[in-house]
């Protein structure tokens, strides 16, 4: 087994289960963030609820502390991209909801179109 392998093997020990929704992780569920000689950070996602972890090996004679401030780091930039705003839409918000029959008339419309959007809108 290749020290990839290895380590995963040992987070998923570690790490047996989803604390959201209890599935049992597998190999494919973690996604190595960094390699550096002494600290990989790994990102652990369950594929049913897609709760996170975040995972900071330490190899060798590798610093705790910078573990953790590698974690920290990579914490904080999650958070800032879930602070970020949504987008919204551009136009206006009111208005009729779309129907079935919305649906059915486009569809006609669209079967039958042949592409001429300029004899379409000269119309």
């Amino acid at each position: 087994m290749d020290s990839e392998g290895q380590i995963k093997d040992i987070v998923l020990r570690r790490m047996h289960r989803c604390v959201v929704c209890h599935r049992e992780f597998n190999p494919e569920d973690i996604q190595i963030l960094s390699r550096k000689p002494d600290i990989w950070t790994m990102l652990v996602e369950c594929d049913d609820c897609h709760a996170r972890n975040f995972v900071a090996a330490v190899l060798n004679d590798g610093d705790p502390h910078e573990a953790q401030l590698a974690l920290r780091r990579l914490t904080e930039q999650v958070e800032q991209l879930d602070d970020e705003p949504t987008i919204e839409p551009e136009g206006p918000v009111t208005g009729e909801p779309v129907s079935a029959g919305d649906v059915v008339d486009m569809y006609q419309f669209l079967n039958e179109f042949d592409g001429d959007f300029i004899r379409l809108f000269r119309s």
